[in-house]
C-alpha cells in the first residue's frame, strides 16, 4: 500500500530547539569514559513540614523518619496519603571514586529522574539549584560543594501543590501538570532514581537518533556540554540486532557543540510489534591521542509510523490495526514509581498474551524504564501530557515546557509512536472558547515541528468536546453491556462514517448547545469552528471504551496484607458507587450469597460479564473497515476503578487466556446477529467476516466452525482470499438447533486455518439452546386494557378472561389504585413495570425509577444485573448473570425502596453498580394485605413467544403467582 510517513528531518535541518538543562535526560544506566556513578537510591530521612518551620540548616535536628527513594511519600507513609505541601529529604553519602589525574577537567552532577513537583537542592549547605516540574529529569552541578573525601549531606526540599493553601508556596494545583492525581490522590516527592555522576567537562549531553527507514539510514543529533576547546574524535559504533557491527569515525572541530551525522544502514532490520529488533549505538568522544573523554550507549529501532491517504495507520509502511489498552501506569505499592525491570517485562508480556499491540500511557510521562521495556517487548506506546485544570498563562508555559521535555527525553524510543496534548478537554474549553482552540493549534504545530516523525493528537475527545487538529480521528465512548448494546452498535456505525460531530463547531448559543446535548450523535451540524484543521482522511480509532470487572478481593488482601488503603477512596465519584470499602458487607447484606456462593464467585461473574462486553464491542468495531484501531479502558485496575484487564497487582482476570482471540490481528468476526437464544428446531444463522491485518499470506485459507456440545454440527468455508487491511465477508453459518433435554450454553467455535492446516486464529460465539416449551397449566389470566399483551399471552396457551373476578392472575402493564385495591382484597397481580409511569398508585416505600441519568445507567462505572435462581428462572443457564441472552430484554427501569431484608427471599432479580452499590430490584414480590403482588421491569412484552428467555421469565412468574385452580 502506498502512503506517506510523517515528515523526516533532513540532515541539513536545524537542530531541535534546546530547552534548559532541566529537561535533558542524563545518560541513565550508562557509564563510560570519565563517567563514574554513585547511586543515591535507598533509605533517606524525611519530614513533612505542614507548618513550614524547617529550613536546610535545621533539617538534621528535625524529627525525621526513614523513607525509600525512589517512591512518593504518599505510597510509603500511611499518615501522609493525602498530604500535600512542603516536605524535606535528607541523606549523607561518601564519594569514594578515585579521582582522575590532576588537571583533568571534570564535573560532578547530581541527577534526579523526577521529583514532584518543585525541588530545591542543597549539598553541604550550599544551594545547588531548583527545578520545577513533576515528570522530567534534571541535573545540577555539585561544583565545589562536593567533598571528595569525607561525608556529604544532601538536602532536598519538595513542594507538592495539592490544595488552595499550597498556592501560598507559589504554585496553584490547577495550573500545574498533574494528571490523574486529581482522581486517585496526590503523588509527591522523589519518585524516580537519584545518582551522583562524575563526567568529563566535555561530556555528551544528548544523542538523539531518528530512523529514516525509506532512506536506509539513521540521523544522529549529538550535543556536547559545551563548545569544544580543541579537536576531538567522535566514534560511532552501531551494532545491528543480528550482531553485525559498523564503526564510523568523525571529528569534532574546535568551537563545535552540536553535530549532525548520518549513518547508512542498508536493508535495515525493522523494529515492529512481532519482532522488536533494537540497534545499539555506542558514541565515544576522545582526544586525538585516543584517550577517552566520554561515552554513551543508546538503543533505537528502525521503524516508521504514519498514515495513508485512505485512512490507515502505517507501521513501517504496512497497515497496522491498533489493538490497545489504556495504561495509567500506577502501581499497587509505588503509585507512580514502577517496580523492577523484570516485572515491567512481565507486564508487557501479559499485554501481548492478551493480544494487545499498544498501550496508551494515560496523561502521565512514565519512567524511562517503562518505555525501555516497551521497546524490548514490541509494544506501541501512545503517550500523553499530564493535564492541568485551568488554562492560565502559567499553565500554558508549563504545558509547553513539559511537552518539549517529554519529546527530548524520550526521542530514541521506537515504541513511542503517538503523542497527545490534551485528554477529553481537561484544562481547556474547546467547545466554547476560540482562544483555547487557537492555543491547541499552536501546541500541535510546535509539537509537529519538534517531532515530525510521530503522530500527534491535539485533543482526544469524548461527549461534549471535540477535535480541532489531529493526525488521528479518535473518540471515547462508554455503554453498559448488554443493556445498551444497540446504542453501541449504532454509535460505532455512525463514528465509522466520519461524522461531523467529532470536530469542533462554532458555539451558536445555549439553545443550540442544549440541542446537541439532547442528541449528540446527530448527523446535523452547525458550521465548523474556524480554528479546525480537518484533512478528512485521519485514521479513525475508538480510543476509550470498556466495562468493569471487579477484582478478586482475597488476592488484593494477600498483596496488601489486609484491606488495601484505597478501599477508603473513590466515594466522591459516580454518586459513591466507586467506593470499595465494606464490599463484603454489602455482598452479604443484600444476600448476594444466595446468587453467588462466595464473593470470589461474584467477582468472577463480574469479570465474565466484562469479557462478554469487550468481545461484543470489539467485534462491532471490526465490522467497519474504516475503524483501524481501539483502546480498551484499561490495562490494569487503578485503585477503585475496576475496568482493567489485570488487577492493580497485575493479576490476570478470568478471561486472560481467551481475550487474545478477540484482540487478534486476523479476527474472525461474528456479525449481524439479533439474538443468541434459540428454541430447539429454530434456524440459527450467524454471518461471519474476517478482518485481516497480519503480515501472513492468507491465500487459500479456510474457516472451520463447529458446536462444542454438538460436534457433529460443523462446516467449512474454503479457499478464502481476504485482502489485507480489509473486512472480508466469509459467509453465513446456518443450522437447525438440535433437540436438547435441558437448556444449555453452547459455543460456536471458529478456527482460521492456513492452506497447510495450521491454526492461525480462533474465536467463538456464545449461544443458548432451549427445549421446546410445553403447554402451560390451565391458568386464567386477565390483562386489563392491554390487547396486544392479552393476545401474546393467549398465543402462549394461557386462558384469557375479561373478568378479573374469575382470573387466577391479573397481568397489568400499569399498577393503579384499582389494582392495588384488588390485591389488598386477596387478588394476585403480576405488574410489568417496564416504565416509571406504569406506577400509578402508592405502595409505601416501593417505587419505579428510570435508569437513565442515574448511576443505574451503568455506562461508566458498570452496572451488573443478576438472577436469584432458587424458585424462578432455573431454566436459564447463564450462571445467575443477565448476559447477552437477555439482549433487548434488559430493563430501562428499576424497583426502588426495598430493604436489604427483602433481598433475602422476595427479590428474584436485581442490579448493582460499581462496588456493589445502589442495589435495586428488577423482579420482586410482596404481600399486599390479603393478596400478593410481583413486579418485573424486564422488557418482556414485545418478545413473548419468539424470545426463549423472555418467554421463560414470563412463564415462571405466572406459575409462581397464579392462584392455582382446584385440583391443578
Amino acid at each position: 500500500m502506498r502512503g506517506y510517513v510523517f515528515g523526516m528531518p533532513s540532515i541539513s535541518d536545524p537542530p531541535l530547539p534546546v530547552p534548559t538543562d532541566a529537561f535533558h535526560a542524563p545518560a541513565l544506566r550508562q557509564s563510560g569514559g570519565m563517567r563514574h556513578r554513585l547511586s543515591l537510591d535507598g533509605e533517606w530521612q524525611f519530614a513533612p513540614d505542614p507548618g513550614r518551620r524547617l529550613d536546610w540548616s535545621t533539617i538534621a535536628e528535625a524529627a525525621l523518619r526513614p523513607i525509600q527513594v525512589p517512591g512518593p511519600w504518599q505510597a510509603q507513609c500511611s499518615d501522609l496519603r493525602d498530604y500535600t505541601g512542603l516536605a524535606w529529604y535528607r541523606r549523607t553519602f561518601r564519594w569514594d571514586e578515585p579521582e582522575p589525574p590532576a588537571g583533568t577537567d571534570v564535573v560532578h552532577l547530581l541527577c534526579f529522574g523526577a521529583v514532584d513537583y518543585f525541588a530545591t537542592v542543597w549539598l553541604n549547605g550550599i544551594l545547588l539549584g531548583e527545578h520545577e516540574g513533576g515528570y522530567l529529569p534534571f541535573e545540577l552541578p555539585a561544583g565545589s560543594a562536593l567533598r571528595l573525601d569525607g561525608d556529604n549531606e544532601l538536602v532536598v526540599r519538595v513542594i507538592d501543590p495539592g490544595s488552595d493553601a499550597d498556592s501560598e508556596l507559589g504554585f496553584a494545583f490547577a495550573e500545574i501538570p498533574h494528571g490523574k492525581q486529581s482522581w486517585y490522590g496526590p503523588v509527591g516527592g522523589i519518585w524516580q532514581s537519584v545518582f551522583l555522576e562524575r563526567r568529563s567537562a566535555d561530556y555528551l549531553k544528548a544523542v538523539r537518533i531518528t530512523p529514516d527507514v525509506p532512506g536506509e539510514r539513521a540521523l544522529i543529533h549529538i550535543e556536547s556540554s559545551r563548545p569544544a576547546s580543541r579537536a576531538l574524535n567522535l566514534d560511532l559504533t552501531l551494532t545491528a540486532p543480528g550482531g553485525e557491527v559498523l564503526r564510523v569515525g568523525h571529528r569534532i572541530e574546535p568551537g563545535e557543540q552540536v553535530a549532525a551525522r548520518s549513518v547508512s544502514i542498508p536493508a535495515p532490520e525493522l523494529w515492529d510489534t512481532d519482532n522488536p529488533r533494537l540497534y545499539a549505538l555506542e558514541t565515544v568522544l576522545s582526544e586525538e591521542s585516543g584517550t577517552p573523554v566520554d561515552q554513551r550507549n543508546d538503543r533505537f529501532g528502525m521503524r516508521s509510523i504514519g498514515a495513508s491517504p485512505d485512512g490507515f495507520l502505517l507501521l513501517n509502511g504496512r497497515p497496522v490495526y491498533l489493538r490497545g489498552a489504556l495504561d495509567q501506569d500506577y502501581y499497587a505499592h509505588g503509585l507512580y514509581t514502577s517496580f523492577s525491570d523484570a516485572e515491567l517485562d512481565q507486564q508487557f508480556a501479559r499485554a501481548k498474551h492478551m493480544g494487545l499491540n499498544c498501550l496508551r500511557t494515560h496523561i502521565k510521562i512514565a519512567d524511562p524504564r517503562y518505555y525501555d521495556a516497551a521497546d524490548r517487548a514490541g509494544v506501541l506506546i501512545w503517550t500523553e501530557l499530564p493535564n492541568w485544570q485551568e488554562l492560565t498563562e502559567n499553565a500554558k508555559r508549563r504545558a509547553h515546557d513539559t511537552m518539549v521535555g517529554m519529546v527530548v527525553r524520550d526521542w530514541n524510543h521506537p515504541s513511542i509512536v503517538i503523542w497527545t496534548i490534551v485528554n477529553e478537554n481537561w484544562g481547556t474549553d474547546l467547545a466554547v472558547n476560540a482562544l483555547h482552540r487557537a492555543w491547541l493549534v499552536s501546541m500541535y504545530t510546535d509539537l509537529k515541528r519538534l517531532d515530525p516523525s510521530r503522530l500527534v493528537v491535539g485533543n482526544s475527545p469524548c461527549f461534549t468536546n471535540f477535535h480541532v487538529v489531529t493526525d488521528i480521528e479518535d473518540f471515547h465512548n462508554y455503554y453498559a453491556m448488554p443493556d445498551h448494546h444497540r446504542q453501541w452498535k449504532d454509535w460505532v456505525q455512525a463514528f465509522a462514517a466520519r461524522p461531523a460531530w467529532t470536530f469542533a463547531r462554532e458555539y451558536a448559543g445555549i439553545e443550540r448547545w442544549r440541542e446537541y446535548l439532547r442528541d449528540p450523535w446527530s448527523a446535523s451540524a452547525t458550521p465548523t469552528a474556524p480554528e479546525v484543521q480537518r484533512r478528512g482522511n485521519e485514521p479513525i480509532v475508538v480510543s476509550e471504551f470498556g466495562n468493569w470487572g471487579l477484582p478478586d478481593i482475597a488476592r488484593l488482601r494477600d498483596a496488601y496484607g489486609g484491606e488495601p488503603w484505597w478501599f477508603e477512596t473513590g466515594i466522591e465519584w459516580g454518586e459513591g458507587v466507586t467506593y470499595p470499602h465494606a464490599v463484603e458487607r454489602r455482598y452479604r447484606g443484600y444476600h448476594l450469597d444466595k446468587v453467588f456462593p462466595s464473593l470470589s464467585d461474584l467477582t468472577t461473574a463480574s469479570q465474565r460479564m466484562q469479557y462478554a462486553a469487550l468481545k461484543f464491542q470489539i467485534e462491532q468495531m471490526r465490522r467497519h473497515p474504516s475503524i483501524v484501531g481501539y483502546v480498551i479502558t484499561e490495562f490494569t485496575d487503578v485503585h477503585w476503578e475496576a475496568n482493567g484487564l489485570l488487577d492493580i497487582c497485575r493479576n490476570p482476570k478470568a478471561y486472560y487466556d481467551v481475550i487474545g482471540q478477540v484482540n487478534s490481528a486476523d479476527a474472525i468476526v461474528p456479525m449481524d446477529w439479533e439474538r443468541i437464544a434459540f428454541w430447539e428446531g429454530e434456524r440459527c444463522e450467524v454471518r461471519l467476516g474476517l478482518s485481516h491485518f497480519s503480515a501472513l499470506d492468507l491465500r487459500d485459507c479456510r474457516i472451520e466452525w463447529f458446536l462444542d456440545l454438538h460436534p457433529d454440527l460443523r462446516g467449512t468455508f474454503e479457499n478464502l482470499g481476504p485482502n489485507r487491511a480489509h473486512l472480508t465477508t466469509v459467509g453465513t453459518v446456518a443450522f437447525t438447533v438440535p433437540a436438547v433435554p435441558d437448556a444449555a450454553r453452547v459455543r460456536l467455535e471458529l478456527r482460521l486455518r492456513a492452506a497447510d492446516g495450521r491454526e492461525l486464529s480462533r474465536n467463538h460465539h456464545e449461544l443458548y439452546f432451549f427445549p421446546r416449551r410445553t403447554a402451560p397449566p390451565p391458568i386464567r389470566i386477565h390483562a386489563p386494557q392491554a390487547p396486544r399483551l392479552s393476545a401474546r399471552l393467549g398465543d402462549l396457551g394461557y386462558e384469557m378472561t375479561d373478568d378479573d373476578a374469575s382470573a387466577d392472575l391479573v397481568v397489568a402493564e400499569t399498577l393503579t389504585d384499582a389494582w392495588r385495591s384488588y390485591a389488598q382484597n386477596g387478588g394476585r397481580v403480576l405488574w410489568l413495570a417496564e416504565r416509571p409511569e406504569s406506577y400509578q398508585t402508592h405502595l409505601g416505600s416501593w417505587g419505579v425509577a428510570a435508569r437513565e441519568g442515574r448511576s443505574w445507567q451503568g455506562d461508566w462505572a458498570s452496572s451488573m444485573s443478576w438472577l436469584r435462581q432458587h424458585q424462578l428462572f432455573k431454566g436459564i443457564p447463564t450462571g445467575g448473570t443477565v448476559d447477552f441472552a437477555f439482549a433487548d430484554l434488559t430493563p430501562d427501569a428499576v424497583l426502588v425502596g426495598l430493604s436489604p431484608r427483602d433481598f433475602a427471599s422476595r427479590v428474584h432479580a436485581g442490579l448493582f453498580v460499581g462496588w456493589v452499590h445502589h442495589v435495586v430490584a428488577l423482579v420482586a414480590e410482596r404481600p399486599v394485605d390479603r393478596g400478593h403482588l410481583m413486579a418485573c421491569t424486564f422488557r418482556l412484552r414485545e418478545h413473548l413467544g419468539q424470545h426463549p428467555v423472555a418467554t421463560i421469565v414470563m412463564d415462571d412468574m405466572i406459575r409462581h403467582m397464579a392462584r392455582r385452580p382446584e385440583g391443578a
